[in-house]
């Protein structure tokens, strides 16, 4: 028994040493690497919120249609709004 506690030790361990490592890659894949389809992800999105921005290299180049933003900005702003009631004031 005591011949094979070593190597059962040692076999915990690489296991759990590769367990970490599995899951420090997927984590790594999944917020660095933008989806074809949703490429935002959650880590994203906290990034987003705590810093307000993402880098150049997380958001693919043709996610934003900036003409299109541009045209539906140009929409909102030009809309007439309607007047508030009188219950409000």
């Amino acid at each position: 028994m005591e011949t094979i506690l070593p190597f059962v030790t040692l076999a915990v361990f690489a296991l759990a040493l590769l367990v970490v490592a599995v899951l420090l890659l997927l984590r790594r894949r999944r917020s660095t690497l933008p989806q074809e389809q949703g490429w935002l992800t959650d880590d994203m999105v906290e990034q987003i919120i705590d810093l307000g921005v993402l880098s150049e290299r997380q958001v693919p180049e043709e996610a934003l249609d900036l003409p299109e933003i541009s045209r539906e900005e140009e929409r909102f702003w030009s809309e007439t709004w309607d007047e508030p009631d009188r219950y409000w004031d």
